[in-house]
């Protein structure tokens, strides 16, 4: 009987720091949500993976050099039934507008809230996205109101 007893707080202990990791990694903390960016470039590869979509760009700075910028958005299942976003959704060569929030150690890599095309074309995005792009308007507005 101790060793049935043992076994179970083995996996209990187990399936708690595993899903602490689960946790941890959906921080949004590298991302400078104070600073909305926007970049626009040519997609050159868009991966339908878990546990984020990608998005890469290459993508031209204000000296003409070309720079790859990754995006992540939600993950394929969230981006689908809340967004409508399929495996096919952004096709390499396709130019592209993300505005989103940079990561703070200045890497090419970015929190993607907003997707447009080239024609104008406004992507839908998932809830996650539109709360994250929306609270960073709320707080712009907040800034501006105390001036």
């Amino acid at each position: 009987m101790q060793k049935r007893a043992f076994a179970k707080v083995v996996l209990t202990v187990g399936l708690f720091a595993s899903s602490m990791a689960i946790f941890a990694h959906h921080s949004q903390a590298v991302y400078d949500e104070d600073h909305l960016v926007k970049i626009k470039g040519m997609v050159t590869r868009f991966k339908w993976v878990n546990p984020h979509i990608l998005v890469h760009l290459e993508v031209k700075d204000e000296k003409g050099s070309t720079e790859e910028w990754v995006a992540f958005s939600g993950s394929p299942a969230m981006q689908s039934r809340e967004a409508g976003w399929t495996s096919e959704e952004f096709k390499p060569g396709e130019e592209l507008t993300i505005s989103g929030f940079p990561q703070k150690d200045g890497r090419k890599i970015m929190l993607g809230a907003k997707h447009t095309r080239a024609n104008g074309e406004e992507i839908p995005e998932s809830i996650a996205e539109q709360r994250i792009y929306q609270g960073y308007l709320d707080r712009q507005r907040k800034e501006r109101e105390k001036k």
